[in-house]
């Protein structure tokens, strides 16, 4: 159902859909660009913090995989002055390979199901989130239909002052 919003000294008319915001459910969790983009700055910088950790665990995961296993303390090659500066590192703190692998292994899974039920949320609430700023700036709901009416006064919370028609059928 689309909800139009008009500013009463302006006439601009704003569309916006009552519901799930489909577009934001998807791209939300790539970065938050497109909830800066939709000025929903709180949830677009946890996005941010949250994909930017991801993306560091995994860098970080990688340049430890298999392919380098056998350089930890616990691997065949033993630690030697010719050992890059990690893996002597990783020497001194006594971690081995396994420890490294389920460490990153859990933050990236954490991060990952945080992403997704942060992305899940905000596209629930983002076009009430969105309504809300265009009240904000001044627009009001025009509706003659008493259905959308309550539906919008229980969902997302309006008054009559939010509505330009109160006169509803």
């Amino acid at each position: 159902m689309v909800i139009e919003l008009k500013n009463e000294q302006t006439n601009d008319v704003k569309k916006i859909d009552h519901g799930i915001n489909y577009f934001l459910l998807f791209t939300a969790p790539i970065f938050g660009i497109t909830l800066f983009k939709n000025k929903l700055k709180r949830s677009g910088v946890l996005m941010l913090i949250a994909s930017v950790l991801l993306v560091l665990s995994i860098i970080i995961f990688a340049s430890f995989t298999s392919s380098h296993a056998s350089m930890y303390p616990y691997g065949n090659v033993p630690v030697s002055d010719t050992s890059s500066f990690l893996v002597n590192f990783y020497y001194l703190l006594d971690i081995d390979y396994e420890d490294v692998f389920e460490f990153f292994g859990t933050i990236s899974l954490l991060l990952i199901l945080f992403l997704s039920a942060m992305a899940i949320f905000i596209g629930f609430n983002a076009n009430k989130w969105i309504a809300e700023q265009y009240r904000y700036e001044g627009y009001k709901v025009v509706t003659d239909n008493r259905l959308v009416y309550n539906l919008l006064k229980k969902d997302w919370g309006l008054t009559n002052d939010d509505f330009i028609s109160t006169e509803v059928k």
